[in-house]
């Protein structure tokens, strides 16, 4: 089945939206340097040595810290792709999953608003809410929270409406491999 075509004026509105998306990508890009993305270098530096240098995964440190990578071997993996490409790139793309991160996790909260104000105005307020402090420092940081609580929301979402119950427990499951702390969530399927 076909999508229908967007009409002219949501064409408009998904211009200035992605405009709109783009500075909020280049002010999070550019104002917020004090975190200096140090958990994407961690997770960067640590895929980057052992790909190309045939380190151990829990062996790099970020130079001149003791911090190291302290996460499941599975988000080692999950992040594999990092080591083929640059830091800026890394930056660049972390940045984008973050922002969309954040407009799947405004969607599923948002179900009401959502058939209400559409896509675009879950869309404005993903961009008003990335300016917030709490998601520009997982953003300045480069940290994975807004995947994980995308993939969380998004399985709670299919719980809650009894759809798609054979799927129940893939996003929680995925989240508890990357990282342990959504591993709680386990507890909601036994419910």
């Amino acid at each position: 089945m076909r999508r229908p075509a967007l009409p002219r004026t949501d064409g408009g509105r998904l211009l200035l939206l992605l405009a709109l998306a783009t500075a909020v990508t280049v002010f999070t890009a550019t104002v917020p340097l004090l975190r200096d993305w140090f958990d994407l270098r961690v997770y960067y530096g640590t895929v980057t040595t052992w790909v190309h240098d045939g380190g151990r995964v829990y062996d790099y440190r970020v130079p001149g810290t003791p911090y190291g990578f302290t996460y499941p071997p599975f988000a080692a993996v999950v992040m594999l792709p990092m080591a083929l490409v640059g830091p800026r790139t890394a930056i660049a793309a972390a940045l984008l999953l973050n922002l969309a991160a954040l407009a799947v996790s405004l969607r599923v909260l948002t179900g009401p608003a959502w058939r209400r104000y559409g896509w675009y105005g879950v869309g404005l307020a993903a961009c008003g809410l990335a300016l917030f402090e709490p998601l520009r420092d997982t953003v300045s940081f480069g940290q994975v929270n807004l995947v994980l609580l995308a993939l969380v929301l998004t399985d709670c979402a299919l719980l809650s409406g009894g759809r798609a119950a054979r799927w129940a427990g893939v996003g929680i499951g995925l989240a508890a491999a990357i990282k342990l702390t959504p591993a709680l969530f386990i507890g909601l399927l036994l419910v």
